[in-house]
């Protein structure tokens, strides 16, 4: 049976001493645990680097799309575009309007595929406009130009 070691600075019991000795060296040797300040730093800056990029992400999230109105009057005067998401080409336009593409009458031919041959879709996107149709990729322009709508 070990006999009980004491700490002569705080009488504190121990076993062995080794943990007399790792007792000393923790609790009694005068020196204080350094922070680690570049670490702490660190993650404070990143910290708040994800709440400003959400913030930003938000913000803009919640803005109106820069062609809002132009995709909107498009759809008024009847305008559609035949299109299929796997399309690159279909992409392209629709990357053209950004977030304001959920105001243009879209029509997915691989969804729909009686319409679009029914309307003589042959290469995606096609728009239809005034009862014509138009094959590839329209610029902005060009939209507005067929429509009278305003860019």
């Amino acid at each position: 049976m070990m006999e009980n070691i004491k700490c002569e600075i705080c009488s504190k019991g121990f076993k062995t001493i080794e943990g007399l000795n790792q007792h000393k060296t923790d609790v009694h040797s005068g020196k204080k645990k350094k922070l680690n300040v570049r670490l702490y730093a660190v993650i404070v800056i990143l910290v708040l680097i994800v709440l400003f990029l959400s913030w930003t992400f938000i913000s803009n999230s919640k803005k109106p799309g820069k062609y809002d109105d132009f995709a909107k009057c498009l759809t008024e005067k009847g305008a559609v575009i035949y299109g299929n998401d796997f399309c690159e080409y279909t992409r392209k336009e629709m990357n053209f309007f950004g977030k304001s593409s959920k105001y243009l009458n879209y029509i997915k031919c691989i969804n729909n595929k009686a319409l679009c041959d029914s309307k003589g879709v042959k290469l995606t996107p096609t728009w239809e406009i005034n009862g014509e149709m138009h094959e590839q990729v329209q610029t902005l322009e060009r939209l507005a130009y067929l429509t009278g709508c305003k860019l």
